[in-house]
């Protein structure tokens, strides 16, 4: 009786999983000489700290809910020279169902300040 539950709920426990949409982001710091902190595309945060030259780990995005496709601009703080902005992407970044969408940040990203 218990291995028969515990089939039951391997099985549904598949179900749920192959059901799930997901995604892969990750962010690569390009900029010469600044440090990007607090990393995030939407509600997902992709790194607390990037290096120039470094790329963050790969997040997986899921969702049960609502449908794919994501779409955000990648918003960060900038750090040089001891001076540390808070900027967005002037693009979105859109995510597929399935896709590994690596977003590079260089000198010539196009940012804005939603503080001014």
């Amino acid at each position: 009786m218990k291995s028969g539950r515990i089939i039951i709920f391997g099985i549904v426990a598949l179900l749920l999983t192959s059901c799930m949409e997901k995604g892969y982001v990750k962010v690569c710091n390009k900029v010469h000489n600044a440090k990007l902190e607090s990393v995030s595309w939407g509600d997902f945060s992709l790194s607390g700290s990037l290096l120039p030259g470094e790329t963050s780990e790969e997040e997986t995005i899921k969702d049960y809910k609502e449908s794919f496709p994501f779409s955000s601009q990648l918003e960060f703080y900038m750090v040089a020279d001891g001076n540390r902005v808070y900027l967005k992407t002037k693009v979105s970044y859109t995510l597929d169902i399935d896709d590994h969408l690596v977003i590079e940040i260089n000198d010539t990203t196009e940012v804005i300040n939603p503080a001014r």
